[in-house]
């Protein structure tokens, strides 16, 4: 068994993370517009056991309740998502001011608490009056994203001073064109794919440079998911084969806001096949607009080896014999620290780990408790690995456990259950889980 070793600093912040879509529910309510995921979900088939966000966790009508327990848990951050539909309801008009209302309590509520709000502007949840005039395929839509993030900021950015642009934007721009799990529910469509990123980085860019004139002391960065590739072995071969890996996946969206490029090798290989849209300086520079800090989701690695069979990365997978989760994600921590000595190399601002944490077939006990043991082994080991690089000069400022509660897991529906907060989704009934009391001591020993 490795030594466990979490030492965090006094001025690092635990938190938690949610996203509007999978836990406020109320998808109709108080002029709230419809979104591709309203629409996606209720068509038979695209999501799980026929499951939808109408209810969720109905944290829209739970939220003070929900926000107690966030204080309950000692939580120093929550992360959450405001949903484009409730503030401005098809995407580019009228500003619904119950919308603005409802995250404008929130984020009192949770001052009030002592709890710091980071606030995402976009968890995947696209007007769907905007989809049906092209979505991000739309170059229109760098203009709508700015307007909307220009109202988020004027509305709240006197009390809320942490702000991301996107989550995972790898992830709804994949899923959404070459595998079409998520909507628009595209299949093979690599140039859509590749040109709908294109938009959504040129939006992030231009909402950074809306952010420095209206918010003049906050912090904003942008959310990546990293599933990093790690090689199998450290022979020459397998080193370089992992780094390609990375150009074609998580590095798509990585380079181009840290180093001001698209992935060279993956660029060429898009560019040859007529999958990458002209591409401008200016559109670069724009891209990589200064950020204050990096947001991370990670949940697992890849290992690979070189493999001249495979065109594109050269790569094949190896799996160790590792344990995995409810989602069948293998649990592997050494290849989380492995990725966070890669940025305490190469990045220029601080990390933040946005997201991470593990699904599990949670049982609640007759005496009504929830032993989530695994849970809490899961957690010691990535923040080991986490601590042990902080400690090597990693500058990581806070983690988020995903996820605060149990909620709707998008395609998957509600049978993965990641939450630090069981929900009985029949009654809406909350219980903290022993993983989240967990969590709520290690906050408490760090604040010592």
């Amino acid at each position: 068994m490795k030594e466990i070793s979490l030492k965090f600093p006094k001025n690092f912040f635990f938190g938690a993370a949610t996203a509007a879509y999978q836990i406020e529910g109320a998808w109709n309510e108080d002029g709230k517009g419809e979104s591709i995921w309203d629409a996606f979900s209720h068509v038979p088939g695209n999501v799980d056991n026929g499951d939808t966000g109408d209810v969720a966790c109905d944290h829209y009508h739970r939220m003070k309740e929900d926000v107690a327990i966030m204080k309950e848990l000692h939580l120093e951050c929550y992360r959450f998502s405001v949903a484009w539909t409730r503030i401005i309801p098809d995407g580019d008009g009228a500003v619904n001011e119950a919308g603005i209302k409802f995250y404008s309590d929130l984020i009192d509520e949770l001052l009030k608490a002592g709890i710091r709000p980071l606030l995402t502007l976009y968890h995947w949840d696209l007007p769907l009056a905007l989809q049906n005039k092209g979505g991000w395929l739309n170059p229109e839509s760098v203009n709508w994203f700015t307007r909307y993030a220009e109202v988020v900021f004027k509305a709240y950015g006197d009390r809320v001073k942490d702000f991301v642009t996107f989550n995972e934007p790898f992830v709804f721009t994949d899923f959404g064109y070459v595998t079409g799990a998520f909507p628009p529910g595209i299949k093979g469509d690599y140039r859509s794919k590749i040109l709908a990123g294109h938009h959504v980085l040129q939006s992030h860019g231009s909402a950074v440079r809306a952010f420095r004139k209206i918010v003049k002391d906050g912090r904003i960065g942008i959310v990546l998911d990293y599933a990093y590739n790690a090689p199998a072995t450290q022979s020459e071969e397998d080193v370089a084969a992992a780094a390609r890996a990375n150009e074609f996946w998580a590095g798509w969206y990585f380079e181009p806001i840290v180093f001001g490029r698209y992935p060279q090798t993956a660029a060429k290989w898009f560019r040859e096949r007529g999958q990458l849209p002209p591409v401008t300086e200016a559109e670069m520079k724009l891209i990589a607009e200064p950020i204050d800090f990096l947001g991370i989701n990670h949940y697992f690695c890849n290992y690979v080896k070189a493999d001249p069979n495979n065109p594109r990365e050269g790569t094949a997978p190896v799996y160790p014999p590792v344990q995995h989760t409810l989602m069948n994600w293998p649990i592997t921590e050494d290849g989380f620290y492995e990725m966070l000595t890669y940025f305490r190399k190469v990045l220029k601002v601080p990390l933040v780990i946005t997201e991470n944490g593990i699904a599990l077939n949670d049982i609640v006990t007759v005496e009504g408790t929830v032993e989530d043991y695994d849970r809490i082994d899961y957690m010691k080991r990535y923040l080991s690995a986490l601590s042990r690089a902080i400690e090597e000069g990693l500058d990581c400022r806070g983690y988020c456990y995903w996820s605060l509660l149990d909620n709707l897991e998008w395609a998957a529906g509600f049978k993965d259950r990641f939450g630090l907060v069981h929900v009985d989704y029949n009654t809406l009934k909350r219980t903290i889980k022993r993983s989240g009391r967990w969590y709520s001591a290690l906050i408490d020993e760090k604040n010592k």
